[in-house]
């Protein structure tokens, strides 16, 4: 069992509980439209059988995938050794460092821009009241 395997699994369970819900949702808005026009038309059994047998595959490939999750968890040592690990989390630190050095000069360069516009815009003006006088 590797990390990755367990963090494919709970992505994949993660993507499975997405899909249930939007199952769900279907579910819900069919037997809400069979009820509300069922003293009008024949409700579609056929469809609701098959949203139905639908979510039942989902929950059962939920359990299968939590089941194999809890029986395959990650321990916080393992994945805290790990020199890929330290690597990444030591560079994701210095990109945060240099995107907070990038952001700030930027910050500046714009501040800088909106004085020079300003500056612009005075000197405009005053040239123009000077052609007036």
């Amino acid at each position: 069992m590797s990390s990755a395997q367990v963090y494919d699994n709970a992505n994949q369970a993660l993507i499975t509980l997405s899909n249930l819900w939007q199952t769900m949702l279907q579910i819900i808005q069919t037997v809400s439209d069979a009820s509300a026009s069922s003293l009008t038309v024949e409700p579609d059994l056929v469809q609701l059988q098959k949203s139905r047998k639908e979510y039942e595959q989902l929950v059962s490939s939920l359990k299968t995938t939590i089941t194999w999750l809890e029986a395959n968890q990650l321990k916080q040592v393992e994945s805290i050794d790990s020199p890929d690990l330290q690597e990444s989390i030591r560079e994701h630190e210095q990109l945060q460092e240099k995107s907070v050095i990038v952001s700030d000069k930027l910050k500046r360069m714009l501040n800088q821009s909106y004085a020079l516009q300003f500056q612009l815009e005075m000197l405009f003006t005053s040239s123009q009241d000077i052609s007036l006088s």
